[in-house]
């Protein structure tokens, strides 16, 4: 069972200045949102956090009013019968000497983000084509959006010449087509 010391993990994420500064609660459940954990957080819920029953995978627990996490996360410990397969992620090193003395082990928070980390990056690449796959638009669904933003469906397109002439207003910051038809978009793509 692995614990998490929520509020003491986002601290430590938003002291490492990378891809984790800033997490919310609510980020930090998508984030884990495949992994099966337990999440606990001082207090009472707040209410820009995720309710108890949105992400399948993980159990959240407040301390509530009159228990601080750390001792919530020791009481969940200590009622375990599997008390050597709990491990605990938090940088508080009294929270992890009561854990350990109570049978459980405890993992240092960088260590938890950056195995998170790596395995976030090995899915999202394992998963995501490098090459858009699919049928494309449907029949009439391109004219459909044409007309949508205003553009006319089969309307002829101005010729390069016509396009090269084209002037735009002095304090304009739109790029005229000749401008567009200019930019070499496969840097983009790389």
């Amino acid at each position: 069972m692995l614990i998490l010391d929520t509020y003491n993990l986002l601290h430590a994420a938003s002291a490492r200045h990378g891809a984790v500064t800033g997490l919310s609660v609510r980020q930090l459940c998508h984030v884990c949102r495949d992994l099966k954990l337990t999440m606990v957080m001082d207090r009472d819920r707040k209410p820009d956090e995720p309710g108890s029953d949105e992400f399948d995978m993980l159990t959240l627990v407040w301390s509530g009013p009159s228990m601080s996490a750390d001792d919530k996360i020791v009481r969940i410990c200590e009622a375990s019968s599997g008390r050597r397969d709990i491990c605990v992620v938090t940088d508080d090193r009294r929270l992890s000497a009561r854990v350990h003395h109570v049978g459980g082990k405890s993992m240092p928070c960088a260590a938890f983000l950056s195995q998170l980390y790596t395995r976030r990056r090995q899915s999202r690449e394992a998963s995501e084509p490098l090459i858009k796959t699919g049928e494309g638009a449907a029949p009439g669904e391109t004219d459909r959006w044409l007309e949508i933003f205003g553009f006319t469906p089969n309307a002829p397109r101005p010729s390069a010449a016509d396009a090269a002439t084209q002037q735009r207003p002095a304090d304009s910051h739109e790029l005229t087509d000749a401008e567009i038809a200019a930019i070499d978009m496969s840097a983009f793509l790389e």
